[in-house]
């Protein structure tokens, strides 16, 4: 049986370029979605897939991120109650490999998400921890992107039935792409991932990848693909904050036709469907 997962990384160190000049004053993560900063929800859905411990990855310049939990004089409570949060600063931008390696505790698996990857629908993360719990190893969450915008993500090449990954390639041209599956920002990752991790070197645009730790598994430890149906949005950039922010709001203000688990919000269901303009890695 496969060990259990209490603690999660989420990755806040990045720049926030693509969302300039809103951050060169306000963390990308804490820019708000509908009533709440991006980050909130990522922290919900950690809390309610039964993760204990969050390690929240910062960077330089970025002490707002702290100060948000730490104000005592908001009556709101923004962490979950039960959920513990640590704080460990990435001091340069070597990429989402090398900002999990620092919030990663040793000799155990780990959960990451990136905030800035808002998902709409049934709780991502529980969906992996229950695949690790059936099939061990790793699991990541994919979803199909239109074969042309394959090279704005990491991309994986599965087995026939679709749960096993065989590979997986990072940022690759549409021409040798080995599938449109994209990883969307939420891992479980084993302990194997993270020893590999520990001694990556840079690869693509000097950064240490995440994905090649997580493809030098595949043979050992094993990972699994999950298909994610609900909704993502990337709110790394304008586009995706604003579709983020009236979809979120849609579900705020729908009447409820009946209680349902927290885990399992309603989707939104607007009336024309608009695919956020994504990237699976922070920037």
């Amino acid at each position: 049986m496969a060990s259990r997962i209490r603690t999660a990384v989420i990755p806040a160190g990045g720049l926030g370029t693509r969302l300039l000049p809103l951050t060169r004053a306000v963390p990308k993560e804490l820019l708000p979605v509908w009533r709440r900063p991006v980050l909130d929800y990522a922290l919900e859905e950690a809390a309610v897939a039964g993760i204990e411990r969050v390690v929240i990855i910062t960077a330089p310049g970025k002490e707002a991120l702290q100060t948000y939990f730490a104000d005592r004089r908001l009556t709101y409570d923004c962490a979950p109650k039960g959920l513990t949060l640590e704080f460990v600063e990435q001091r340069e931008p070597r990429g989402l490999g090398d900002a999990v390696r620092c919030g990663a505790p040793a000799g155990e698996p780990i959960a990451v998400l990136l905030p800035d990857e808002l998902l709409i629908g049934s709780n991502c993360l529980a969906q992996l921890l229950e695949r690790r719990e059936r099939d061990g190893g790793s699991a990541i969450a994919v979803q199909r992107v239109p074969r042309a915008e394959v090279n704005r993500y990491g991309i994986v090449d599965v087995d026939g039935g679709m749960e096993r990954v065989r590979g997986v390639i990072e940022k690759p041209h549409p021409d040798i792409a080995p599938s449109d599956l994209a990883v969307i920002g939420r891992y479980v990752l084993d302990e194997e991932v993270l020893e590999r991790l520990q001694s990556a070197l840079p690869t693509l645009n000097g950064e240490i990848q995440l994905t090649d730790s997580i493809a030098a598994t595949c043979r050992s430890a094993g990972v699994s693909a999950v298909r994610y149906d609900g909704r993502r949005f990337d709110c790394g950039n304008f586009a995706g904050l604003l579709q983020a922010n009236i979809a979120v709001s849609q579900l705020d203000e729908a009447p409820a036709a009946a209680p349902r688990p927290l885990d399992q919000p309603a989707a939104i269901q607007p009336a024309a469907e608009q695919p956020a303009d994504a990237e699976a890695s922070a920037a």
